[in-house]
């Protein structure tokens, strides 16, 4: 019997948001959001051989990174500082999506095998647990903080 990933489950359930192994899993974190916004992405550890990023875009408007203005940016592991302040800057902006990539053999990917995130709420901000899509779900391959204020 075919076990199905949690990719294959967040498609069978046409949900972003299912329950795996007692644990929310989530495909994509929405976290609400205004213009001038200020976003404060922390990584707190990377558990994987393999490149991670958290990636973050915007319904409307763009995030303006050191001078980098675009709609959505990726914060790869290996060369993005641990800490990293942005804003949001758009008069419609109003939700920041938030998702976990890896490189597979130098291709940027998510939302493949069981890939997913759990989040847990911090007076700092929210809490993401991510897992790659290989092997086994362990949220513990990137696990990252974003504060909105």
């Amino acid at each position: 019997m075919h076990k199905l990933t949690i990719a294959e489950l967040f498609e069978e359930s046409n949900s972003d948001t299912l329950s795996y192994r007692g644990k929310i899993v989530k495909s994509i974190v929405r976290i609400p959001v205004v213009d001038n916004s200020v976003i404060t992405l922390e990584r707190i550890s990377v558990a994987s051989p393999r490149p991670q990023a958290v990636k973050l875009g915007l319904n409307n408007g763009v995030i303006d990174i050191n001078g980098y203005r675009g709609p959505e940016i990726a914060l790869w592991s290996h060369d993005s500082p641990d800490i990293v302040e942005m804003r949001v800057r758009g008069i419609d902006a109003s939700v920041l999506e938030v998702w976990n990539a890896w490189s597979m053999g130098g291709v940027d990917t998510s939302w493949i095998g069981n890939a997913g995130i759990v989040t847990k709420s911090s007076a700092e901000g929210e809490i993401l647990q991510c897992s790659d899509g290989f092997d086994h779900a362990s949220f513990s391959d990137l696990v990252v903080r974003v504060s909105v204020n």
